[in-house]
């Protein structure tokens, strides 16, 4: 094992097959999107979907404005509507749902997509030590619905204490009583035996459900949770202290986000215009400190648009702060410090961050019982093949309904907590894989994890069988805090998280870390021989695996963001410094501004807070009734939506949207890859011709089903006898045959033909060069298929040399390594009446499917 720091070749290695592996990643996407549409029309909903209002039709003047259209604003559009006498304006900055985040098992693909605002936390010295640049990864929904489009579907309340101790802290109307309602408002429970529950409701728009698709090492690990002494319960019922299959925010096994539950029922209403890729820059004040309107931009096109009665920030715990700071409100010394005049001077803006934080790299490996090849846990192999396509296009069941990340949850105590209080102080996720089992594709990429800490990690363990078992700090002492970066919108603000900073935060997360080893040990998991992962963090390799100083110095490394930032914005009477918005979230010195998001919590909930957002914009949403209920509308409405100065001519744009099902453009490779451009592309353009709704003729042609002869010509399998996972001959342990990169599946990719090309030959160097992860920009597997004049992909041949300061022996015919379904692209020139054109297949896991161009 490397030293951490020394220069190591496995990194390299590691990140090269990684690089390779992707390769197949975004032709797998538009398979899998072509597949949906023709196969699943439910998930594409065409009818229904929100129409993105043009800007040249949208009004002067509305009575709200709701900045933001994630978790919180998609709410709140909806129930503000229900007054048909009101005009809302939702303003998103993001697109609108791409048909593949409501897949589960794309979950961790989402994160670090054009739908993710892609935050990154400012270095630190005490956390993400094992990141990129120490920097953490904090993922934001970009798009319609926000994070509840790109999170785990978790649906978890918290715990009753929290919202009671909300109230004692002068939050008036918001202890467990007071919002228990709201959270029944929006449910749909579909879990029977919870149906009839008093804490739970049906027929709300929310729809709640066990995740469609679980792996058997799931219920072991529950067994074992048992044999430790907790129970199998409802933690969102009487008590939450337990186990429990994770409750999801998910629909016939599909992703519900809060556009789903809550816009798309909305979507028709006349009196609501939802614009999309409009980013508001700041909120516009007058003189008397009322907030009138809103600036914002799209499409390179600058407007100002008025509210009579309300603008309303639900722009999450990163955004809403950073628009109040560019607005003019927050701290006075550091507007000034940006050039920003202070309205109002409220040093509790961007303060009070809190963060759930977990200790990531707690895997731990077992043996497979089956002897039949069937896996016992999620392996990423498994999601790619085309049994498990037709299992979710056509028969809607398999794996594409995984969600791995947390198929189960636990609520447990430290020695640290009284366990006779129901208050747990450490969440467990419960995850029927680890990242070995994703070959380092997507967890790697999602967590910011470097080269040097994935292979050491993990390289050597490759699709070995694997759970994890998450701790995660419900109640973190430690504070952050936001600052703008400079005072200009399209700059993120700096994020300073400051995990650990409090020191009882590590000690309970260590004793959460204890409490996952001793569920590892029940009678359970032991039959399986279940135990952790012999590796250690390079950053932490001096120290006994499992230690209290290997336990630290781990969470400390491998520090994880569960995606939930909260308080920012904190609810507060104004007696408290740093209360920014009051219990009705209105801010304070500034008349007709709410924030209604995460950011208004004064404490973070004891749970994932999907759930909890949703509840406080439903309670908004009542708040706000009230509050305008008993005000007269002379002098605070809008003009009428079709007189005076609302523009007549707009009358005929506000009619209910009228899609033609039977002529659909599709252009599955822009949609797909513009939603995941980190994947590798081979710059070609698949343009499906218009799809004609029953005639199959006009479809992509998903045919030729050449099975496994057509395969093998295709990719040939290895001959050696002797080749058995994790490794073959060519790899024994501390040899690395220089012919092979580390993986262990035993298939190769027929090469790409650029290296025989002389003009191709300033692509040869494409390894790092000096340091890890600096690559050319131009992509040595890049070709276009429109392109004529290029190679016949047919060659087999490639000559390849290494970079001679890596001081490794250069090689012939340099094979690729990969799993089981990789892609290869053959192309033709045709003649035709019009001149030459180019035919082009796809072949997929055995399957060979035509791209009609």
């Amino acid at each position: 094992m490397s030293t951490y720091g020394q220069m190591s070749i496995r990194p390299i290695l590691s990140n090269t097959r990684i690089m390779f592996g992707l390769l197949p990643g975004l032709g797998a996407m538009i398979v899998l999107r072509m597949a949906i549409h023709i196969y699943r029309p439910d998930i594409e909903d065409a009818e229904h979907r929100v129409r993105d209002h043009p800007f040249e039709h949208l009004y002067d003047c509305y009575d709200f404005i709701i900045v933001g259209g994630g978790s919180a604003g998609a709410v709140l559009a909806n129930r503000l509507t229900e007054n048909p006498e009101w005009t809302v304006l939702l303003l998103e900055a993001g697109q609108d749902e791409n048909v593949l985040s409501e897949l589960p098992v794309l979950f961790p693909v989402l994160q670090t997509s054009s739908i993710d605002w892609q935050f990154v936390t400012e270095p630190g010295d005490e956390y993400c030590l094992s990141m990129v640049d120490k920097r953490c990864k904090w993922p934001r929904g970009k798009v319609l619905g926000g994070s509840s489009v790109l999170n785990a579907m978790l649906y978890i309340r918290g715990n009753r204490r929290d919202y009671d101790n909300w109230a004692s802290m002068g939050n008036t109307g918001w202890s467990f009583s007071d919002v228990l309602p709201y959270f029944l408002k929006s449910e749909d429970m579909r879990i029977p035996e919870y149906q009839d529950s008093p804490f739970h409701s049906t027929g709300g728009p929310l729809t709640i459900e066990y995740f469609k698709y679980e792996q058997p090492i799931t219920r072991k690990i529950l067994e074992a949770g048992q044999q430790l002494g907790y129970n199998i319960l409802d933690v969102n019922g009487a008590y939450q202290t337990g186990f429990t299959r994770s409750h999801a925010t998910v629909r016939d096994g599909l992703r519900c986000s809060t556009a789903k539950a809550f816009l798309r029922p909305a979507g028709k209403r006349l009196n609501l215009h939802v614009s999309m890729h409009s980013l508001v820059e700041k909120v516009l004040i007058d003189e008397h400190k009322k907030a009138y309107g809103v600036q914002f931009t799209k499409h390179g096109q600058h407007r100002i648009v008025k509210a009579s009665k309300e603008v309303i920030l639900s722009a999450g715990a990163i955004q809403s702060p950073q628009l109040l700071m560019l607005s003019g409100i927050g701290d006075a010394r550091h507007l000034k410090e940006n050039g920003i005049y202070p309205i109002v001077d409220l040093p509790g803006v961007g303060k009070n961050l809190q963060d759930h934080v977990a200790m990531g790299g707690h895997s731990f490996l077992f043996d497979n019982p089956y002897d039949n090849g069937t896996d016992y846990c999620f392996n990423l192999i498994n999601a790619y093949m085309l049994n498990t396509l037709i299992d979710f296009a056509v028969h809607k069941k398999g794996y594409l309904y995984s969600m791995m990340e947390a198929e189960a949850m636990a609520f447990v105590n430290t020695k640290f907590q009284d366990a006779t209080e129901d208050y747990p102080d450490i969440q467990l996720f419960i995850a029927p894989t680890a990242d070995n089992m994703d070959g380092g594709w997507f967890g790697k990429r999602a967590n910011g994890l470097t080269d040097e800490t994935y292979a050491e990690l993990y390289e050597d363990i490759l699709y070995d069988s694997s759970f994890s078992i998450v701790p995660l700090l419900l109640r973190p002492r430690s504070r952050g805090f936001l600052k703008l970066r400079d005072a200009n919108p399209y700059s993120p603000p700096l994020i300073y998280p400051n995990y650990y900073s409090d020191p009882q935060d590590m000690k309970v997360m260590v004793e959460g870390a204890r409490i996952v080893q001793a569920i590892v040990e029940q009678p359970a998991l032991r039959k399986l021989n279940a135990r952790p992962n012999p590796n250690r963090n390079p950053g932490c390799a001096d120290f006994d695996l499992m230690s209290q100083e290997h336990l630290e110095c781990q969470a400390r490394h491998h520090t994880l963001t569960i995606y939930h930032p909260v308080g920012t914005c904190a609810m507060g009477p104004v007696n408290i410094p740093e209360s920014v918005v009051d219990p009705r979230l209105r801010v304070y010195g500034i008349s007709n501004l709410r924030v209604v998001d995460g950011s208004i919590m004064p404490t973070i909930v004891s749970g994932n807070t999907n759930a909890p957002i949703i509840m406080i914009a439903e309670k908004a949403s009542d708040m706000i009734k009230e509050d305008w209920s008993d005000v007269a509308d002379y002098g605070n409405s809008c003009p009428p939506i079709y007189n005076g100065r609302q523009h007549q001519e707009n009358k005929e744009s506000d009619e209910p949207s009228k899609i033609n099902l039977n002529h659909i453009d599709l252009d599955v490779f822009s949609e797909t890859s513009n939603i995941f451009p980190h994947l590798p592309t081979d710059k070609f353009e698949v343009k499906a011709t218009k799809l004609k709704k029953g005639n199959i003729d006009s479809k992509p042609h998903l045919i030729s089903r050449e099975y496994e002869a057509k395969y093998k010509e295709i990719i040939p399998i290895h001959k050696s006898k002797d080749l058995k996972p994790p490794y073959g001959p060519e790899f024994q342990q501390n040899h690395i045959n220089p012919n092979f990169l580390p993986g262990n599946i035993p298939y190769y990719l027929t090469p790409y033909p650029y290296w025989n090309i002389p003009q191709y030959s300033d692509r040869y160097n494409w390894l790092p060069q000096g340091n890890y992860g600096q690559y050319p920009k131009q992509n040595p597997y890049q070709f276009n298929v429109m392109n004529r004049s290029r190679p016949n992909l047919k060659q087999k041949k490639r000559p390849y040399t290494l970079p001679a300061n890596h001081k490794l022996t250069p090689v012939q015919n340099y094979p690729y390594r990969v799993d089981q379904t990789p892609l290869f692209y053959e192309t033709e020139n045709i003649s035709t009446p019009k001149g030459q054109k180019c035919k082009a297949w796809l072949y997929y896991n055995g399957i060979k499917y035509e791209i009609v161009l």
